[in-house]
Parts: structure tokens; C-alpha cells; sequence
């Protein structure tokens, strides 16, 4: 803690404080703690501030400091703009939070107490945005898009908190864009490090620092990537799944604690995780209380389950979607629902100059079905809108040209909601058709068998060895790649669909005419 708060004040990231010194300003005592960090390459110790502790007031600094607006992005957005590159590469700002000053009208209210070596009590003022505090994120961001009318690519896309990311179709783009964005941060004042890339050639492009912790990385087992485990020698994705010890008693707090502790915001391992999530909302179904034992037959399910989850550090996912600037795409997802989960996954087919297909996979969303029952059709609707909104989002973060959506679901009574007028259909029916015929305008609804719906993996769940060698759920069916094998929907009784049909008035008048007129 001495070297790290010596640190501190050595880069003028803070002032020691006379001892007479006087002011009239309010002012705010910074609460701190030491957090270990043993897996960090750089930081090992960092110490954070907490701007929420009340004060002699009752009253905390974040309790009277505005909050702004968010200005990171959204983490699927990121994740999903860095896979449609051949070539990438990943770097941190250092200190992003301390390279900003903040005015010195606010000092006062970042003041940190703080026993020296020497045991004397010392008062510091923190002279640069402080993480804890409730604007800083805000703050932050804010400083490094001021610098967006210059910006390359990855500022714009490419960015979430301190972590900035790029990529590039070949390795001239690649290194182009690295020292762009190199210029271009240390003119606002943000040195990059951590630096790592697919590429070798971007090495020498960029004037590595003596400290070998702030070089480029191109051979260590892993580094990661928004909550992702990323080996850039192999350039592909894994998980990181570190539950803790199995405790004593399981109960409901231990098993949410476990789930909590899933990071999956692709969905890769959806049909895995979504079997934690039904079990834990069994658990609420049956008015579970937070700490109480659970039944042999509910521990021992728990169990097997988590053993599952453990295992999922063996699945690998390549990063690259083999998409180009030039490539045409077709989007296709799938939609399914049972009474227990509904899930929505999509892929991607890329046709190369020679019209060469290649199939992959993207991202799925999955959802526990809600606790009010539902018809199936009902839920094979929600889970149609989840579809058409997770499609919007992939279309908005891919930002390719993409020649034809076609969205798939084994509802026959679903796709006559969707493809006939709102009004026609009662009111939950027609407020989530309008929904979906909104953001799917441009898009085709088609009819797939349950059997080859890939998105029925998801709805019912698989154990991790089934989801490694899953025919449907990374490669979707094969017969989507050639149109003229696709399924035909079956005709459906009228009556099916009209249980929805609002009731039809009809006004019957009779018009009589005068015989004197």
C-alpha cells in the first residue's frame, strides 16, 4: 500500500496536504481498502476509493454527485464488431481514470487520509478523476471521445472503459490502424499498453517500452478480452470458469452466487447454462428461503450441473466469423420455446467471390419462461420478438452488408400471427406481432421443423459433452445453404390460429325508400 500511495503522489496524480493548511471548502474524506489482484500482469495491488460511504452529514460524495449518462457501449455490440475481422488486435489505457485532472475548485472533496511510513498522518488531495466516485466513468469516457472527430475505427466501435480494440482484413490495415490509434491517444494524453494481436507485423510498427509487462503478447496462454479468455496465438475464444470450493451446505444463496459468477454474453454455452438457471427458478417456485437446506434430490441435481459448468473451459470458439468488406451474408435465426425456457440463436452464412458458402455461428439469447403461465404459442411468440430484437442488434454491430434475413420458427400458429395484420389478433397477440413486424420489415419468416431447429438446444438444455459435438447448435441445419431445400410449412387449421382473432362486429341496416320520393 506505501509504494502504491507513494506512486500516487510521485505522478502528481494527488498533493500532499501542509499541515496548516486551512479552507473553507466542503470537503470529503475518500474511504479506502487494498483489493489483490494475483492474475493482473501489470497491477497486483490496487487500491480503491469508495465514494459512497456516508459521511458525518449521513450523506456520501456519490450521494451528491450526478450520475451522467453511460457513454460505454453495449458489451454484445463490442464483442460482436471484433469477430468480423481477419487481424486484431487488444491494448489498455494505463491509468485511464488518473490521466484526466479534475478542476481544483473539486480537490477538496477527494481528500485521502493516509499514515505514512513514519507513522505521521497525512492529507492528500486527489487531483485526478478517482474510481469509486460515481461520475468518473462517465468522465473518462467522455475525455477519450473527445477526441472521436479524429478517431479511428476502434475508438468509435471498438471500445469499452479502458479497453480498446481493432481489427483489419490484412496485416497493412492492421498496422495502420495500430499507430493511428497510438498517435491519437497519446496526443489526449492516454499511453497504451498490455498490447495484444493475431498479427507479428504489428510489433515493429509500434515502439515497444522498455517494461517487457507493457510489450506485445503473441505466445502466452491467454488473455482476456471483456470477461472472455482470448488466446491470440490460436486466435480463439474459451471460458474461464473459476467456481469456488462446493460448499458445506448448499442452499439457494450458494447456487446463485456460482451462476453469478457465468460470463457467457454470446451465448455460446447457453444450452449448458440455461439447466443453473432452471433449477435456481424451480427453487423460487417452491418459496425457497436464501439460506435454508435443500433436499438430497435437489443437491444431488445441483451437483451434476455444476460439474457441467466446470467443464465448459473445454469448449473453443474461433474468433473470426471469415467475413470480409466484400463478402455477402445471410443472416438466419431460429426461435424456440418450451414450457420451462424460450431461446433465440443466430448464424451467419458468408458466400465468398466464388459463391462458397461458409456457416457460423454468432450469438444466442436465452430466457427463462416467465413465472405467469403461458400457452405454448404464446411463448413461441415472446420468443419470436426476442428473435427479431436480437437480430437488430446483430445487424446494427456487424455493420456488413447483408443480402437476405430468414428467421425460423416450428410454430405454424406463430407465423400466421406474424404474417397477417396486428389489429386482426387480440391484444398480446397483436402488440408483439407489431413489434416484430417492425424491426423484422426487411426480413423473411419461415417454417422449421422442431427437429431441426437448432434453437431447441437452448429451450431444453444439453450436458457440455452433447454441446461440443452438437450437430444443429454451431453450424445450424445444412439445408439452409441451398434454398431449394428448404421445409415447407404444413397448412394449419383455421381454428388454430383465430383462438387470438378479435370479434367481428358486423352492422347490418336496412335502407327503406319512400314510394312518394
Amino acid at each position: 500500500m506505501n509504494m502504491f500511495m507513494t506512486q500516487y503522489e510521485n505522478r502528481n496524480h494527488m498533493r500532499r496536504l501542509p499541515t496548516n493548511y486551512q479552507s473553507n471548502k466542503m470537503a470529503y474524506y475518500l474511504p479506502h481498502h487494498g483489493v489483490l489482484k494475483p492474475d493482473s500482469s501489470t497491477t497486483k495491488l490496487r487500491v480503491v476509493f469508495n465514494g459512497s460511504s456516508p459521511s458525518s452529514t449521513g450523506r456520501s460524495l456519490n450521494d451528491i454527485m450526478h450520475t451522467y449518462a453511460d457513454l460505454n457501449p453495449n458489451i454484445v455490440d463490442v464483442l460482436i464488431w471484433i469477430h468480423k475481422y481477419r487481424y486484431l488486435f487488444s491494448t489498455d489505457i494505463t491509468k485511464m481514470y488518473r490521466q484526466i485532472l479534475v478542476h481544483q475548485d473539486d480537490w477538496d472533496l477527494q481528500r485521502i487520509l493516509w499514515i505514512d511510513e513514519l507513522g505521521n498522518e497525512v492529507i492528500y488531495q486527489s487531483t485526478t478523476v478517482t474510481y469509486g466516485t460515481r461520475a468518473a466513468p462517465f468522465l473518462a469516457v467522455r475525455t477519450l471521445l473527445q477526441l472521436i472527430q479524429d478517431a479511428v475505427p476502434p475508438i468509435k466501435y471498438g471500445r469499452y472503459v479502458d479497453n480498446i480494440f481493432g481489427g483489419a482484413d490484412n496485416p497493412t490495415q492492421l498496422v495502420g490502424t495500430t499507430t493511428q490509434l497510438r498517435d491519437l491517444c497519446m496526443a489526449g494524453g492516454f499511453a497504451l499498453a498490455k498490447w495484444h494481436s493475431t498479427n507479428e507485423e504489428v510489433i515493429t510498427a509500434i515502439e515497444v517500452p522498455p517494461n517487457p509487462k507493457q510489450s506485445f503478447n503473441l505466445t502466452e496462454d491467454a488473455t482476456k478480452i471483456l470477461g472472455l479468455q482470448w488466446r491470440s496465438h490460436e486466435d480463439i475464444f474459451s471460458f474461464s470458469t473459476s467456481l469456488a470450493p462446493q460448499a458445506t451446505t448448499t442452499s439457494k444463496r450458494t447456487i446463485l452466487s456460482d451462476i453469478a459468477k457465468l460470463f457467457d454474453p454470446l451465448g455460446f454455452a447457453s444450452p449448458v447454462i440455461i439447466r443453473a438457471k432452471l433449477l435456481l427458478q424451480e427453487l423460487w417456485l417452491h418459496s425457497v428461503e436464501w439460506n435454508d437446506p435443500l433436499p438430497a434430490q435437489v443437491v444431488n441435481r445441483w451437483h451434476t450441473i455444476r460439474r457441467e459448468l466446470q467443464t465448459l473451459n473445454e469448449l473453443t470458439i474461433p474468433r473470426w466469423f471469415k467475413t470480409k468488406e466484400t463478402s455477402n451474408i445471410e443472416l438466419h435465426g431460429f426461435a424456440d420455446a418450451s414450457q420451462l425456457a424460450m431461446a433465440a440463436v443466430i448464424y451467419m452464412a458468408i458466400y465468398n467471390e466464388e459463391n462458397e458458402p461458409t456457416v457460423t455461428f454468432i450469438c444466442s439469447k436465452t430466457r427463462v419462461a416467465p413465472l405467469k403461465k403461458l400457452t405454448i404459442t404464446k411463448l413461441e411468440l415472446t420468443t419470436a420478438l426476442l428473435l427479431s430484437k436480437l437480430t437488430t442488434r446483430i445487424k446494427t454491430s456487424l455493420n456488413l452488408r447483408i443480402r437476405a434475413t430468414h428467421l425460423w420458427t416450428d410454430s405454424r400458429v406463430n407465423l400466421t400471427w406474424i404474417k397477417a395484420h396486428p389489429s386482426r389478433w387480440k391484444e398480446f397477440v397483436c402488440n408483439r406481432v407489431t413489434q416484430i413486424q417492425e424491426l423484422t420489415a426487411e426480413a423473411q419468416w419461415r417454417y422449421v421443423p422442431g427437429t431441426s431447429n437448432p434453437a431447441d438446444c437452448a429451450s431444453r438444455g444439453l450436458t457440455t459433452q452433447q454441446l461440443k459435438t452438437h450437430p444443429l447448435w454451431w453450424t445450424d441445419p445444412p439445408w439452409t445453404l441451398t434454398p431449394n431445400s428448404w421445409p415447407t410449412q404444413p397448412i394449419d387449421k383455421e381454428d388454430q390460429c383465430d383462438q387470438e382473432a378479435r370479434p367481428s362486429i358486423s352492422l347490418i341496416a336496412t335502407i327503406k325508400t319512400s314510394e312518394y320520393d
